[in-house]
């Protein structure tokens, strides 16, 4: 199993996609801090902080394409023969690849909070304090950003568990990657027109999408909570649970796919 995993941990870094990712949250880290640096009556400067100068949308969207392509891609070029060659399980060699998305999605977390953070210190040392709470919030701008951090973490592998389901079912890189990314803007424009008809029909409150609300009622308990009809330990039992079920369809889909 871990022979399976440095195998996977090696084939990711020879890409250059990951360095050209990875290089790009730095530049569009700092660029966007330069921005609020720049227009600070136009733009909440603290609120861009607690979101990683927007580094978390662009994270998001990174780790859909190399999850969509890390399956597909071995049945694309038909590498898929020679890993289950090997003396392991398809149920392991699944497994080290989510772990290697995991070690990647965990990797690329740090980058963004750290230069987050150094962006914090170079250009808003003086405009802000971390300690500082906002419009009355308990939290401190720290606690609210680690916060946001980490629920953005679990709604991302909610969103990569489904992206997982899609990548064990086809075959083309190329296709996952689209109908991830495509339905990952899908999903945010279906979920503000959801909370009508959860409004409406209760039921419909369990539904994975309205759990992908959870860094945003974390961040605003008393607005989003009336909406989304769920607590936070709700979103936060409910994503994770999603992320086994879809995980596990996954999973089971790929033990049966033909080689």
């Amino acid at each position: 199993m871990f022979f399976l995993y440095k195998q996977e941990i090696f084939k990711l870094l020879k890409k250059k996609s990951l360095w050209f990712c990875l290089l790009f949250i730095i530049l569009q880290n700092i660029g966007v801090a330069i921005l609020g640096n720049a227009y600070p009556k136009y733009i909440n400067v603290p609120e861009l902080f607690k979101y990683d100068f927007a580094s978390l949308s662009f994270t998001v969207l990174i780790l859909i394409a190399a999850s969509s392509t890390i399956i597909s891609t071995e049945y694309e070029y038909n590498t898929i023969k020679n890993i289950v060659m090997q003396p392991y399980s398809r149920t392991m060699i699944l497994i080290s690849k989510w772990l290697t998305i995991l070690t990647y999605a965990i990797g690329i977390y740090l980058l963004s909070i750290l230069m987050s953070l150094m962006n914090k210190f170079i250009f808003f040392n003086n405009s802000f304090s971390l300690t500082d709470r906002l419009n009355g919030k308990e939290n401190m701008i720290w606690q609210d950003w680690l916060i946001v951090n980490g629920a953005n973490f679990i709604t991302l592998w909610l969103i990569l568990s489904i992206v997982f389901l899609l990548a064990s079912v086809m075959k083309k890189g190329a296709v996952a990657v689209i109908v991830g990314v495509v339905g990952y803007f899908a999903m945010n424009i279906i979920g503000s027109m959801m909370f009508v008809l959860i409004e409406r029909w209760e039921f419909l409150k369990w539904n994975p999408l309205n759990f992908l609300n959870y860094p945003g009622q974390l961040a605003n308990v008393g607005i989003l909570s009336e909406l989304t009809h769920l607590s936070n330990t709700q979103l936060l039992i409910g994503n994770l649970s999603y992320i086994v079920l879809f995980m596990g369809v996954g999973l089971y889909f790929f033990s049966k796919k033909e080689i």
